[in-house]
């Protein structure tokens, strides 16, 4: 009977100290919550609270500036209190976040999770689920995530971008179909239009007439000043750049430089239509129709031209950008969005935005004892009301529910902006970020997001998709690639900017391409061509 005892204290006493370890492993401290998740009676498959008993999962991820600590924001508290998993967040800046994450990782000391939108990069989530640092998640999905498991169902194909060469799925994405249909919208000055008497143009040959009728007129903005520059742009920027002016001489241009024609694989930059395209843009910079500062001006230069104080006059003819009241605020009457230009051969193209999913917003890694309870709090990101809040911004702080049931943003009071509302108490652009179809329908959106949807709507006739899918290359790909891809789009961009300020290009095409060659280019093009076919060719 003695020995029976003492057998059941030590049971009882083993029990008591596995309840005081976290999902980790880690042993807790005063203030730590239990976990006592061996215990099938603690976890709940279903439902709310995930755990009966509190439990502590150590959580990685980056902060932006504007962001307030995890911990101090209402959305993670409440979400505490439904779901009884307290998060212990190691939170790192932006800035410093690559550094931290390879330090995690060579040091093997792993958190049980990472959350956050983009919070690893593809070549992360693969070599490291591969190393088994991170865990496979679709038996998890299956079992314990509803919400991420129907998403799959509506949307087949972000379950097969996500779908690792291996056949896992190690990482649960960023899934926004509020995203635009374009990235930018050509802008011109219709003041100065009516100034200079020339109709909205709709070729390239009219907009160069109307950039040269800029630059002749004395005084447009009327401060007395040469200061007017006809047409500027951002480098190789995505959103105020000149990719998708390209489009008028029958070639979509990209950061990447690679495009989808027909499932062939394209090097955009060794294309004719690129080389006609450079010829067009060389002729403005030669006549002083373009700004001499478009490859050199970082983002504040660029704001403080497009966006004078009301105290100055505009300078600016012609420009590109995400739509008139992003890029003006309330001193964007003088402007008007124009349709795409119309090329020398008829073509009438625009990109596509690419944006709308990315692959990782969330993975649990092999340090998590756990991972039912992870998969299972990650799973709730997925339900509308607490992603429209993750997102946008806690209920009656941020955003409300009208009468009809739909979305609409608060006001800000006097001296703060919808961001302030928005990150006060939410994560925002930090969180895991989920908005289908579906949702957006409920959303009444500003009169900034209605003039990006009017804009979308006039250039929806002449955007074509030549993106490269989102899919994973394999360990052996990306090694390659990395070798590669850097030098090449450093150097066609170092031509391209020197050919269009200075000329030349007829005369250094020839050398150019043997260069490209000379570095590999033809190899990364297969790369590219290998795992797409590989991408279509999947179930």
């Amino acid at each position: 009977m003695k020995k029976k005892l003492i057998s059941f204290t030590l049971l009882v006493t083993l029990i008591f100290t596995l309840t005081l370890t976290g999902c980790g492993g880690k042993k807790g401290g005063q203030n730590d919550v239990t976990t006592a998740t061996n215990n099938e009676e603690n976890f709940n498959e279903e439902g709310l609270p995930i755990v009966n008993e509190p439990v502590t999962i150590k959580m990685a991820s980056s902060k932006k500036p504007y962001v307030r600590p995890f911990d101090e924001l209402k959305f993670f508290q409440e979400l505490e209190e439904k779901t009884n998993v307290k998060i212990e967040w190691d939170l790192s800046p932006g800035e410093g976040w690559t550094e931290k994450k390879n330090l995690i990782f060579a040091s093997n000391d792993l958190p049980d999770a990472f959350y956050g939108s983009w919070v690893l990069s593809d070549d992360e989530v693969l070599r490291y689920g591969l190393q088994g640092l991170l865990i496979p998640l679709e038996d998890l999905i299956e079992k314990y995530a509803p919400n991420v498991k129907k998403m799959f169902e509506d949307y087949p194909e972000y379950k097969k971008m996500l779908t690792a060469p291996d056949g896992h799925i190690y990482s649960l994405p960023r899934l926004d179909e509020s995203s635009p249909l374009t990235n930018d919208v050509l802008m011109i000055n219709k003041t100065w239009l009516d100034k200079v008497g020339k109709p909205i143009p709709t070729t390239t040959d009219d907009f160069y007439e109307v950039l040269k009728a800029f630059k002749e007129h004395n005084d447009l903005n009327g401060n007395g000043m040469d200061d007017e520059i006809p047409f500027t742009f951002r480098g190789s920027h995505h959103i105020s750049g000149i990719y998708s002016l390209m489009g008028s001489f029958g070639i979509l241009d990209n950061s990447k430089k690679i495009a989808v024609v027909n499932d062939k694989i394209e090097f955009i930059a060794i294309k004719p239509e690129y080389k006609e395209a450079v010829k067009y843009f060389h002729k403005l910079f030669t006549e002083e129709l373009a700004d001499e500062e478009a490859f050199t001006q970082d983002g504040s230069v660029y704001s403080a031209k497009v966006s004078r104080t009301k105290s100055e006059e505009q300078i600016i003819g012609a420009l590109t950008g995400w739509g008139l009241v992003q890029t003006f605020g309330d001193r964007n009457e003088n402007y008007v969005v124009i349709p795409p230009l119309k090329g020398p051969k008829g073509h009438q193209m625009w990109n596509k935005r690419d944006g709308t999913f990315s692959k990782c917003s969330f993975v649990i890694t092999s340090a998590c004892k756990n991972p039912e309870i992870a998969m299972r709090w990650a799973n709730e990101h997925y339900e509308s009301d607490i992603a429209y809040q993750e997102y946008y911004g806690l209920f009656d702080v941020a955003i409300k529910k009208n009468d009809e049931g739909k979305i609409e943003f608060i006001q800000p009071p006097e001296g703060k902006n919808l961001s302030n509302l928005r990150h006060e108490q939410s994560p925002g652009q930090n969180g895991m970020h989920f908005l289908t179809k579906d949702m957006v329908q409920n959303i009444k959106y500003s009169e900034k997001d209605i003039e990006k949807k009017e804009c979308d709507e006039m250039y929806k006739p002449y955007v074509v998709d030549t993106n490269y899918p989102q899919i994973y290359m394999t360990i052996e790909e990306n090694e390659e690639l990395a070798t590669i891809k850097t030098d090449v789009i450093n150097y066609v961009k170092e031509m391209t900017a020197k050919w269009m300020m200075n000329g030349g290009i007829d005369e250094e095409w020839d050398t150019y391409i043997k260069k490209l060659k000379q570095m590999k280019m033809d190899k990364m093009i297969t790369i590219y061509q290998n795992a797409y076919d590989r991408y279509i060719s999947s179930k």
